[in-house]
């Protein structure tokens, strides 16, 4: 057994949380999160043709949100009638540039921002680039991950535990790839939301098996993974 893939598994521990809900759609585009109010801002990177949680959570808590995509113009027609959404035809990145953002325009500037990224691998460079004020400034978040296959990737996993709970999972069930990391089987496309960690006081760890009544498979015509074991599932 590695110690290092010891901690990168062990940062995938999931806690416990009663007040959990969806929003978005069935499949692909919806996600469980915490329920919790005071947002100051929704920041958004991936559209994908799909804003149905964007538009679920600007409605909720009547907040503002910016959404960034540069790989499709899908934005433009989807928030033309949506005064609360703003479309940007530009991808996540770790500077700012004419066809990227890092979102430090948000990040510096609110102290309360629900954060949802689905932008096919570069998610885990965003987080290796956030200074710790601006993860203290996300209240909660929900990622989808893409294929962590090196140290670096499983680096930025573990930073997000430095300053965020993690109190749900969802392997995406339209890849068929699987790690093996330490003898532990892996799927290499995987949703995790995140509450930071003022919001929980010292929560237990989680005991439910995924998928929970709350998930819904991305792929209807494929089974979900079932998963109920640690480090998600503690009995």
């Amino acid at each position: 057994m590695n110690p290092l893939y010891d901690r990168y598994i062990n940062s995938l521990t999931v806690y416990h949380c009663d007040n959990k809900y969806r929003l978005g759609n069935k499949n692909d585009g919806g996600y469980v999160i915490m329920e919790t109010d005071n947002y100051d801002f929704l920041l958004s990177g991936g559209v994908g043709g799909d804003i149905s949680f964007e538009k679920n959570f600007t409605e909720k808590y009547n907040v503002n949100c910016v959404c960034f995509d540069g790989t499709e113009n899908s934005g433009f027609e989807l928030t033309k009638n949506l005064p609360l959404i703003t479309y940007v035809n530009k991808n996540v990145g770790i500077r700012n540039t004419p066809k990227t953002s890092n979102f430090d325009f948000a990040l510096n500037k609110y102290k309360n921002v629900f954060l949802k990224l689905d932008i096919e691998g570069s998610e885990f460079n965003l987080f290796h680039s956030l200074s710790t004020n601006q993860m203290k400034n996300i209240k909660q978040l929900v990622v989808e991950f893409h294929f962590p296959d090196g140290h670096k990737k499983w680096q930025a996993l573990q930073k997000i535990t430095q300053t965020h709970y993690l109190i749900h999972y969802h392997a995406n069930n339209n890849n068929n790839v699987i790690y093996n990391i330490n003898y532990q089987s892996i799927p290499a496309v995987f949703e995790c939301t995140y509450v930071r960690k003022d919001l929980l006081d010292n929560p237990g760890l989680n005991k439910e098996p995924f998928p929970t009544k709350l998930d819904h498979r991305n792929t209807y015509t494929k089974l979900d993974f079932v998963i109920d074991c640690p480090p998600w599932v503690h009995k």
